[in-house]
């Protein structure tokens, strides 16, 4: 069963000793909610990873956009973004 993301939402604040925290409320559009707290350096890593993440998809986009306009068939085109994403993920 797949639930689709209808929102991420975050709101700051502080607890009694005066550190800081970030609160996460995640919904479905089934209306599910998911609610957690993490720290400020643990917010900034995640939005370092999405921020990548969302760079390497748009990459991912324009690669196949070439491939495709070599007239490459979709398999190989496919192929090869799959490779250039692993090369990715094995250079961190």
């Amino acid at each position: 069963m797949s639930i689709d993301l209808r929102s991420i939402d975050l709101t700051s604040g502080v607890n009694e000793q005066g550190e800081g925290f970030v609160t996460i409320a995640a919904s479905s559009t089934t209306g599910e909610l998911l609610i957690g707290q993490l720290s400020p350096a643990e917010v900034r890593g995640l939005a370092l990873v999405w921020l990548e993440v969302a760079e390497a998809a748009e990459q991912d986009a324009a690669v196949l956009r070439c491939l495709r306009k070599l007239e490459l068939p979709d398999q190989l085109a496919g192929m090869i973004v799959t490779e250039l994403r692993n090369s990715r993920s094995n250079d961190e």
